[in-house]
């Protein structure tokens, strides 16, 4: 049997996609871990195992899917991904730090350094790797 057959743009966006959030969760697990145990952060759980495997995996899937749609339906489609994940990313900083302070009046300085470090790496894998990935499909196939 010949399992050998050509991926689509959509399976290597896709792929692109899992495969950076496999990375990005890797990243943003070893980021809060060392970052909590430097500053003895512990206070705030919401950004715990969980949220950070799940989210980061499921925001780069998501991110995949959008790259297809740049790329294959708009010339210079991924000069306007990366411009709009960087755009994105500024706005999900923006409301996780803001709508900590919905809850509290004083948000701790290392709960924005987690929120803002997580979301650079995924917005940084996101506007780099997804498009490298899809470039170099034999990478991820």
């Amino acid at each position: 049997m010949n399992y050998d057959y050509a991926q689509t743009d959509l399976s290597r966006s896709l792929l692109g996609g899992l495969f950076a959030g496999i990375v990005g969760t890797f990243s943003n697990l070893i980021f809060v871990i060392i970052y909590r145990s430097i500053t003895k952060f512990y206070e705030f759980n919401a950004i715990d195992i969980t949220t950070i495997v799940f989210g980061t995996l499921l925001l780069l899937i998501a991110c995949g899917v959008m790259f297809y749609f740049f790329v294959h339906y708009l010339k210079k489609g991924i000069f306007f991904y990366r411009i709009m994940v960087l755009i994105v990313t500024v706005i999900i900083v923006y409301l996780g730090i803001n709508l900590r302070y919905t809850i509290q009046t004083v948000v701790p300085t290392e709960f924005r350094v987690l929120v803002i470090g997580t979301q650079v790496i995924i917005g940084g894998l996101a506007a780099f790797l997804i498009p490298y990935l899809f470039r170099h499909d034999s990478v991820i196939s």
